[in-house]
């Protein structure tokens, strides 16, 4: 267990090593009914390629060709990061 503290912008600051455990800076917040939270990481978007596959083969190179695409489109966005 690890202790944080809520600064007074209502922040806190996810320990190293579950950042380096979990490979990600984005976490989903869950309230439970006793009042308590629950924090995970939030799922990447791009591990959920084709877990919908209709079972056609695919391109070898589509997670690829899709991060990049992704990205082409957040740069004119002004979305990336």
């Amino acid at each position: 267990m690890v202790r944080t503290t809520i600064s007074s912008k209502g922040q806190t600051t996810i320990p190293r090593e579950f950042i380096k455990l979990w490979r990600t800076s984005r976490v989903l917040w869950r309230r439970n009914p006793d009042g308590s939270a629950r924090v995970s990481p939030a799922p990447d978007i791009m591990s959920l390629l084709g877990s919908a596959s209709d079972g056609k083969p695919r391109d070898p190179d589509e997670k690829e060709k899709a991060r990049r695409e992704l990205g082409r489109n957040a740069a004119k966005e002004g979305l990336s990061q």
